[in-house]
């Protein structure tokens, strides 16, 4: 059995950042109850950098383990941004892409919760909802559905929330609430920020219509061999999440979404999803369709892709003193809205639904430009043998 708690202690003692591995040893928990494995495969996995269910996730061996990004050296990257990163604080984020045809790519922003709990108007706040106590309820009325996010970590453990008004019942997280419940969360909030909700195209809502599809889009910047060039950027990994009956039906893949690769030049869906196995009592994680829905993914794709990917190269561009990119979108009606940028967002079962990530050339070469490969994996396998009770 592993002592994690001592053996978070050791990864950190091999210069893994303090919060980061916290992450990590919490990851390497679960992966040991999702994936059994023997005391061979788990020596084998640990030595070259992977959590040991990746051998039966990934199909390891030792022809293509070397095509797949390790999750030791993963996380002993972080940060991989540099003193930009700041950039990406939700509420900076929509300063920053203010102009260079990025404006209409970021939802309207209406309040920030101060981490006292007073209100900061923002620049789409409605000129004409008077500021006091019952500004919240106000601007639910005028708008009918609002969204509210931590603007970092997870500000008290509200977490995401979609406050809706359907005729005369206020709705939250898509169940039904008192009235009383809004002056709660106006209560509740600190370093929130309350902003439009984006509604996901009717193609989307055709494959799960109870919350929003979110795409998770990877880009990095490709390493120079002219430090004058412009930056260029190519795309790591792609795939769209939706949500299930599972949990209330959010998309997130931690709370029982799936997710769903596909082809960043064209929007064509990959033939099959994935669902995180805790959440698959049959044992069956890759599934040809939708869960509850029965959408066959290899019959369709994503609506509007040629712009949104215009809009992204425009994104990229536009911050391209920053380098690694996991960007969250939603695809409307007309066009995209950017919900937020990861500076280093989860890199496994998205090698199943994008391929193996380091049999892309380019980005490769940025990870190795990055130092991955410096870091010597054997010495998690000891740290982690040293742990065992």
């Amino acid at each position: 059995m592993t002592n994690y708690d001592k053996l978070l202690e050791k990864v950190r003692e091999l210069g893994m950042d303090y919060r980061w591995s916290k992450m990590f040893v919490k990851k390497l928990s679960d992966d040991e109850k999702a994936f059994p494995v023997s005391a061979e495969e788990a020596e084998w996995a640990l030595r070259r950098g992977f959590y040991p269910g990746r051998v039966a996730l990934y199909g390891l061996n030792e022809q293509n383990y070397r095509d797949f990004v390790p999750d030791y050296q993963y996380f002993m990257l972080h940060p991989l941004n540099n003193h930009f990163l700041k950039w990406l604080d939700k509420t900076t984020l929509k300063y920053v892409l203010n102009s260079n045809g990025c404006a209409d790519t970021m939802p309207e922003y209406y309040v920030y919760v101060e981490n006292d709990g007073s209100f900061t108007y923002l620049m789409d706040c409605p000129a004409h909802i008077e500021k006091n106590a019952d500004f919240l309820m106000n601007l639910l009325k005028y708008k009918g559905i609002l969204a509210m996010k931590p603007n970092s970590g997870t500000s008290g453990g509200l977490g995401f929330i979609k406050l809706e008004l359907r005729g005369e019942e206020i709705f939250e997280n898509n169940k039904p609430v008192r009235p009383e419940r809004v002056n709660e969360i106006r209560d509740t909030m600190r370093n929130y920020i309350v902003t439009e909700y984006c509604k996901q195209h009717h193609e989307l809502a055709a494959v799960w219509p109870d919350s929003e599809c979110t795409l998770r889009v990877i880009m990095v910047k490709d390493p120079k061999k002219d430090r004058f060039n412009e930056a260029t950027w190519s795309c790591a990994v792609s795939y769209a999440r939706f949500g299930t009956s599972v949990n209330g039906g959010a998309s997130n893949l931690s709370s029982g979404g799936v997710g769903v690769g596909f082809d960043f030049e064209t929007g064509k869906y990959n033939d099959f999803c994935i669902r995180y196995k805790r959440f698959c009592p049959d044992g069956e994680w890759m599934l040809k369709k939708h869960p509850d829905t029965g959408v066959e993914w290899k019959t369709a794709g994503l609506p509007n892709w040629e712009l949104v990917r215009s809009k992204i190269d425009a994104l990229c561009r536009h911050i391209s003193s920053l380098d690694y990119l996991g960007l969250d979108i939603i695809i409307t009606e007309d066009g995209m809205k950017l919900c937020e940028i990861n500076s280093h967002p989860a890199m496994d079962y998205e090698q199943i639904m994008c391929n193996p990530t380091l049999q892309k050339p380019k980005i490769r070469a940025f990870f190795e430009k990055k130092g991955m490969f410096d870091h010597d994996a054997n010495a998690l396998y000891e740290a982690y043998v040293s742990c065992q009770e």
